[in-house]
């Protein structure tokens, strides 16, 4: 494959880039590892006094590939394997189903949409739902869950540390704006375009942005970003599917 004259750009955090990073260096794509982020559990105590909690609840939604790892981590030491757990995909799925744990997820799609529209979902007056991530993100499960009836509280386990934007985007943006952005949270959209400089943001909203979700498409055009390709999903082979459609990633 002939890699393009201006690179993709991975925002997903460290480990969970590599897998993509792979693809796009096999395919001869020039790629910039450039998160909004960096993950920082809570202290251990904490983190094993959280996962033990999830007893108390009848449903637990786990928001992220790092939740489902650092639960998955501590699910020996807890009494949590008779739970109903539930993930956006089934990359997060299977991370908790190999230590064990049962966890559905929806059948296309992983968005907060298309958790809220699983069966599991409707009929959940007086429910107590878990949802297991870091402050910041899935604000409309708990607050749809809630309209429902159910009694939802969010259980964090990991912070997102802001980083500094990777020298290689900002020299790429620079050249040009023509930048391939693989991008799946609003929070890592907003977060890179706060950490550039005032004079690199037009660059930055003139990159070409594969989106994982509807309600991001809609936060990046209204953010000034025009050349958007939605993909079906945030997981990798359904961003890079959308590149190819797109006519971003040529053979």
């Amino acid at each position: 494959m002939k890699s393009p004259e201006v690179p993709f750009v991975v925002t997903r955090p460290a480990p969970d880039h590599r897998a993509l990073m792979a693809r796009l260096g096999d395919a001869g794509i020039d790629a910039i590892h450039s998160p909004a982020f960096e993950i920082e559990q809570v202290p251990e105590p904490l983190l094993r006094e959280r996962i033990d909690g999830l007893k108390a609840y009848d449903l637990v939604i786990v928001t992220s590939p790092v939740a489902a790892r650092l639960i998955a981590r501590g699910a020996s030491a807890s009494d949590i394997r008779e739970l109903g757990f539930f993930a956006p995909g089934r990359g997060t799925a299977s991370v908790l189903e190999a230590v064990g744990l049962r966890c559905r997820f929806p059948e296309s799609g992983g968005t907060s949409e298309d958790i809220l529209a699983m069966p599991d979902f409707a009929g959940i007056e007086g429910v107590g739902i878990a949802i297991v991530g870091a402050p910041g993100g899935r604000g409309l499960l708990a607050s749809e869950l809630s309209r429902r009836g159910a009694r939802v509280e969010a259980l964090h386990i990991y912070r997102r540390k802001p980083v500094a934007p990777a020298p290689a985007l900002i020299t790429a943006l620079r050249r040009s704006s023509g930048a391939v952005v693989l991008i799946s949270s609003r929070q890592a959209f907003d977060m890179i375009g706060e950490a550039l400089a005032e004079d690199l943001r037009p660059a930055w909203l003139g990159s070409r942005f594969v989106v994982s979700s509807e309600r991001l498409e809609r936060a990046c055009r209204e953010a000034g970003v025009s050349r958007i390709r939605r993909a079906s999903g945030a997981a990798d082979e359904l961003m890079l599917t959308a590149a190819l459609e797109a006519g971003w990633m040529r053979g």
